[in-house]
């Protein structure tokens, strides 16, 4: 049976009807807890969680790194004895409270990686079958989980008890059923708006999209206009606090962070803005954490050290978490929560502050915008260099600018590099002006090819080649069908979306018809030939991550068809959805490696 496709309005109104449901099933199910247990009890998870994500970084043992890493979370497959000898010699790197903590994390994981799996949800039991694909499930579901703490204080009314030992196989779900979901259709309300082709296709346990819109990185991070560590090798603090080896997170790193971040962005006046008093905050609350991780005070407290260093009311109110809708705390940075009559925080939370707070004193700055854009130069000439293309030294021919100027095989690329920001929150809280500014710097993006192709000649005579290719690569991702308008989370396909984008224009023009290049029209006709799309258009179809390529790989390993593995988003989800089980049995969850699905993936409830 062929699935139901919405469009229009009646999309629209799909995506708005299942907002309010899993939005609203969120608060319902948090609401018969009892509130201080419960944000006792998600604090300590997330100590667990975080530390779990960053442990890897920490072991200097690459036979107990490989021993972590593999250990297996998938029913079936434990070793009680491999886990006990891991957990022994962490308790040894890092003392019995943290071995503890871990002892309590891995059986909840492994119990979820049954739950997931019993239901059906592939990929979420995927990405639980090892601790290194944990690793990954939990850095993506990380904002998930943090804004369901935010929550709780104002939305657990009840008098049901939770720990420690159950609260990540109460609060997962919500995160991954709910969570995710909502994500992925506050992009879907605003990218219904920017395609006229937008459709969605109904399935037995869900829809999929026909557009999509991706905001994260490869590392599930957002986009800014300058990411420390693109510039903090520029400048160093004079001096550094030591850090204890057998500590994942210490007071002693949120103060080195804060320095770091000082230094890092000096040149801007960073300490000549709001930053300085909240920074100089924190690090006086840093000397009074309990178990170098825990920060607990009150109220009047935290007012008392806001005036103290001039920290302003509006700036002081945003420290503590109050907001009541999911989508209010997906969005939110707070450091603290509000339990009973006292704030309780951590040094990963007042960390997570302050770096947001910075870009929040720096976007602003003139001088900021215009150096940002250099850096976001050097960072693109960098990554073609990797690619093997050749950087140019062409800044400027007869008076005409360029940004980033490579050729390969004989062909000339004209890079412009846009830092136009986009803020991704916009989706969430002020989708019509997200709408409005995508429309705006598409037409300009497109306009801005349209005028480097006037300038095509200039390029010729200086470097002898008589193919150009125009590109423009974005800082902050828009929703856009135009294969030349890339976003930097994928500058690492450029060289692939360029070869096929040649391949499918002409040398002499550009474009013959924009709609060739619309993703709508190559997923429609791949969906309608009921084929998986070739490598050729995969750049049209939409972009295949590290978990689906391992996925499809796999897949393609015991069915023995090579297009399998050459196939986009779209043929992947239809197999999930209408083939679960047949498509389940072709492949081996311990090979794949988790990493986010797209977010046009939706549950229906």
């Amino acid at each position: 049976m062929s699935p139901t496709t919405l469009t229009g309005q009646k999309a629209r109104d799909l995506i708005e009807s299942q907002l309010d449901q899993h939005a609203g099933g969120i608060l319902k199910a948090l609401a018969p807890f009892e509130p201080i247990a419960a944000v006792d009890a998600w604090l300590k998870t997330l100590r667990a969680v975080e530390e779990l994500i960053n442990l890897p970084g920490e072991l200097d043992d690459d036979v107990l790194k490989r021993a972590l890493l593999t250990l297996s979370l998938s029913a079936g497959t434990i070793s009680p004895r491999r886990r006990k000898f891991v957990l022994h010699h962490l308790g040894y790197l890092h003392g019995t409270d943290f071995a503890q903590r871990q002892t309590t994390l891995l059986p909840q994981l492994s119990a979820m990686q049954r739950s997931f799996a019993m239901h059906g949800m592939l990929p979420a039991a995927i990405g639980l079958s090892t601790v290194a694909n944990a690793i990954g499930y939990l850095q993506s579901r990380r904002r998930h989980l943090v804004s369901l703490l935010y929550l709780m204080p104002a939305t657990c009314k009840g008098t049901a008890p939770i720990t420690v030992l159950d609260a990540l196989t109460r609060m997962l779900p919500q995160a991954e059923v709910s969570g995710t979901t909502v994500t992925g259709l506050l992009q879907q309300r605003a990218v219904s708006e920017l395609h006229d082709d937008f459709a969605v296709s109904l399935h037995p346990h869900g829809f999929t999209a026909s557009h999509s819109y991706d905001t994260l990185d490869g590392m599930f991070l957002e986009a800014e206009r300058v990411p420390i560590i693109e510039i903090a090798s520029a400048a160093q603090p004079n001096e550094l606090e030591p850090l204890r080896p057998d500590r994942v997170f210490s007071a002693s790193e949120l103060r080195n962070n804060i320095a770091l971040t000082e230094a890092a962005f000096s040149e801007f006046a960073l300490d000549k803005t709001a930053f300085a008093g909240l920074a100089a905050l924190v690090r006086e609350l840093s000397y009074l954490v309990e178990d170098d991780f825990w920060v607990t005070l009150s109220p009047a407290e935290l007012n008392t050290l806001a005036d103290r260093h001039g920290v302003s009311i509006l700036h002081r109110q945003s420290l503590t978490a109050s907001g009541t809708t999911f989508v209010s705390a997906l969005n939110s940075y707070a450091a603290f929560v509000p339990v009973g009559s006292e704030l309780r925080g951590n040094v990963t939370l007042l960390s997570r502050f302050l770096y947001n707070f910075k870009n929040v004193c720096l976007y602003g700055k003139r001088r900021f915008q215009i150096r940002s854009g250099f850096i976001f130069e050097q960072r693109i000439k960098d990554e073609l260099t990797q690619q093997g293309f050749t950087v140019q030294p062409i800044k400027r021919i007869d008076r005409k600018e360029f940004d980033v100027i490579a050729t390969r095989d004989g062909v000339i690329f004209n890079v412009q590099c846009k830092n136009n920001l986009v803020d991704s929150s916009w989706i969430d809280l002020d989708p019509v002006r997200f709408i409005r500014t995508n429309r705006t710097l598409e037409r300009y993006y497109e306009r801005a090819i349209a005028k480097e192709r006037s300038r095509e000649q200039l390029l010729r005579d200086h470097l002898g080649l008589d193919r150009v290719e125009p590109f423009v690569i974005t800082r902050f991702p828009i929703v856009t069908t135009n294969p030349r308008i890339l976003p930097l989370a994928r500058i690492q396909e450029f060289s692939v979306t360029a070869e096929t984008v040649m391949e499918y224009e002409p040398a002499d023009g550009y474009p013959h018809t924009l709609e060739d290049h619309r993703l709508g029209h190559c997923r429609r006709t791949a969906l309608k030939n009921d084929q998986p799309p070739t490598s050729k258009t995969r750049f049209a179809v939409g972009r295949l991550d590290h978990f689906e390529w391992q996925l499809l790989g796999s897949a393609c390993d015991n069915s023995g068809g090579r297009k399998a593995a050459q196939s986009g988003h779209a043929w992947l989800h239809q197999q999930l959805f209408e083939n679960g089980d047949a498509f389940k049995e072709m492949v081996h969850p311990e090979r794949a490696q988790f990493k986010n699905l797209p977010v046009w993936q939706s549950r229906l409830k």
